[in-house]
């Protein structure tokens, strides 16, 4: 993707210039702005590297359980979280609530205490829905959550 396609990618277009190039998105449920500009490349880019996190998380998950592992994971999620975000789905709640998340990791990483949450991302509809988040099954994960 990178090698191929990506440099060939607009970071945004304008929607009169889509349809000036194009004519129509063959889609009758939504129209285009023709004084609208629409991110391109972030929503190109989104689907081809969650491809990419899906499959590396699905081969962390044989891996032995481990701080390290969970890192890895809480990693990911917060990739897809961002990634997603990228391509203007995302809203401000469940950025919040992620980087909550974010910020009890880093605070109990940096007071090199015992965290119990590793990471978090948007899951369900579009422009909403709810948050994911990894941790250590244990009521200490559940306290850090309530905090």
């Amino acid at each position: 993707y990178e090698a191929a396609y990506a440099k060939k990618i607009p970071e945004t277009i304008l929607g009169e210039t889509f349809l000036e190039q194009y004519i129509n998105h063959d889609d009758s449920v939504t129209v285009i702005d023709p004084k609208r500009t629409y991110g391109v490349l972030a929503s190109a880019r989104h689907p081809i590297y969650e491809n990419f996190r899906v499959k590396a998380f699905k081969a962390l998950l044989t891996a032995d359980v481990s701080n390290e592992q969970l890192l890895a994971l809480g990693e990911l999620m917060y990739q897809c979280h961002y990634s997603y975000d990228a391509c203007g789905l995302g809203s401000d709640g469940t950025d919040r609530l992620v980087k909550l998340v974010q910020e009890m990791q880093n605070s109990k990483l940096s007071k090199a205490e015992n965290g119990t949450l590793f990471g978090a991302k948007i899951t369900g509809g579009g422009s909403g829905g709810s948050v994911c988040v990894i941790g250590k099954n244990c009521v200490r994960s559940s306290e850090q959550i309530l905090e």
